[in-house]
């Protein structure tokens, strides 16, 4: 692929001075690109993570989420099934906890070179495709939809306000794991910011 050059044949920098022009957009200023130009009707540019990227971690959100809402759907029928549904409730939020807490320390070792912040990380705003915030926080909508709707049925079912602490956690871990972010700012020796280069 050829690049465009300045005086010299040497390559011309972008603006953001972080590489050739023409090699970027990259990291989440190309999912910001992509999601500018889904708002403006244009086509879209390639998505820099593969939306393929964390498949696993997609699936158990929405294993867990169904067996929530297969859980639920039981109980509210059925009286003897409820005291089982609450077990299950407090097993995704236990499983969820645990996965929150796992993607926190991730987030931690990647912040020393990545600017993260909280909305990002859980919401996965700017940082990840399209496909993977409808699908993870897709699970995340059924979880407190589905709570919602039953909980005032009876008490166990009342604990299902306990189970998107699974979906944010699935959020959270794909967001620490292969969210795109921008580099950290540094401070060069004049004084003026700039974000470290790959």
């Amino acid at each position: 692929m050829s690049r465009s050059s300045g005086a010299g044949g040497r390559p011309r920098r972008s603006r953001d001075g972080l590489g050739p022009a023409g090699a970027r957009p990259g990291g989440a200023e190309a999912i910001r690109a992509e999601r500018l130009a889904a708002r403006k009707g244009v086509p879209e540019p390639a998505a820099v993570v593969d939306p393929k990227a964390g498949a696993t971690v997609i699936r158990s959100a929405w294993i867990g989420t169904a067996a929530f809402v297969l859980a639920t759907a039981v109980a509210a029928a059925v009286p003897s099934a409820r005291l089982p549904v609450v077990v299950i409730d407090l097993i995704l939020l236990l499983g969820g906890t645990g996965l929150y807490l796992w993607g926190w320390g991730v987030a931690a070792g990647r912040s020393r070179e990545d600017e993260i912040s909280l909305w990002n990380l859980i919401l996965l705003e700017d940082v990840a495709p399209r496909p993977v915030r409808i699908r993870l926080l897709g699970a995340l909508a059924v979880q407190v939809i589905v709570a919602a709707a039953t909980c005032w049925i009876t008490a166990a079912l009342a604990f299902g306000w306990l189970v998107p602490v699974w979906g944010l956690a699935h959020c959270e871990y794909w967001g620490a794991r292969y969210g795109v972010f921008l580099p950290r700012k540094t401070v060069d020796p004049g004084g003026m910011p700039r974000r470290r280069r790959g």
